[in-house]
């Protein structure tokens, strides 16, 4: 990937936040056929991450179920696996920061905050 300052027009169907970040992507970076597919479901994932957060946002965490019993609601676990599959897109899409260097995977940010932990300075109590 290397800097480019024009953006394609958005694939058809995406919705205001997919668009956003599509037009942040192109604007900031030039990516290669491949990537440019993972781009678009990245875009989409966003959308259905807002719509579902929307649906939340309306709703409520809280839903009645057909007995009558309070449980979580349905979009509230529809949006966490939209958001972890949000995350994998990303990871494997691996845009680098403004910097230039790649973005940390949540795995390595774990792995560095175990090595701080565990090697950092000592408190002395």
């Amino acid at each position: 990937m290397s800097e480019t300052n024009s953006a394609p027009t958005p694939p058809v169907g995406l919705e205001a936040r997919g668009s956003r970040f599509w037009r942040v992507v192109h604007e900031t970076w030039l990516i290669d056929a491949d990537e440019t597919e993972l781009l678009v479901e990245t875009c989409r994932q966003l959308d259905v991450c807002e719509a579902l957060a929307a649906v939340v946002a309306r709703d409520g965490v809280l839903s009645v179920g057909s007995t009558g019993a309070v449980r979580a609601h349905p979009a509230v676990a529809e949006l966490r696996a939209a958001r972890l599959a949000l995350a994998r897109l990303v990871a494997v899409l691996d845009l680098p920061d403004v910097t230039g260097a790649s973005v940390p995977s949540a795995a390595t940010v774990r792995a560095r905050k175990a090595a701080r932990a565990r090697w950092g300075p000592r408190n002395a109590s």
